[in-house]
């Protein structure tokens, strides 16, 4: 009984590590080479964060549209924007969420780097901005209140 506990905590702390084993913090310049490095592929950057209910709400979302076969060409990013004060939470969320691929944790000081990300955009979360391997960019400045609202936010611009 006591092995198979022992194997049980085991495999837990492997899965957990998992959902977070992508997680790292990085300052907008490292974040902005990490889109430009796209390899052909359409990214999809989903900035977020644990406070935010909507952002919590529409993870879900992009979580069933990352493991559909529809999206298997798309790079999912989402980028946390909380403090790095409260890097800890933002890992207890990710394994709640059982999130995977690229997570990253904005580590920036001020709000310069809004504008550079998309001059229209306030700086209000969520905010996703879908670019496409030609580099147009498409913001959608809401969330997504299902997957039939994302899944048609993709497909619409997935065929453009």
């Amino acid at each position: 009984m006591i092995k198979r506990f022992v194997i049980l905590l085991i495999v837990m702390g492997y899965a957990g590590a998992a959902f977070s084993q992508n997680f790292q913090s990085l300052s907008f310049n490292d974040l902005n080479q990490l889109i430009k490095n796209h390899h052909g592929r359409t990214r999809v950057v989903n900035f977020w964060a644990t406070w935010c209910k909507p952002c919590i709400d529409e993870m879900p979302t992009f979580i069933d549209a990352q493991r559909s076969a529809n999206y298997k060409d798309i790079d999912f990013i989402f980028v946390s924007v909380d403090f790095q004060s409260q890097s800890e939470k933002v890992k207890d969320k990710i394994s709640d969420l059982k999130m995977t691929g690229t997570i990253v944790q904005l580590n920036e000081k001020g709000t310069d780097w809004i504008d550079e990300m998309d001059k229209d955009w306030s700086g209000a979360i969520p905010y996703t901005i879908m670019i496409l391997p030609d580099g147009k960019k498409v913001s959608h400045y809401d969330w997504f209140e299902n997957y039939a609202a994302l899944k048609a936010f993709l497909d619409k611009n997935i065929s453009n």
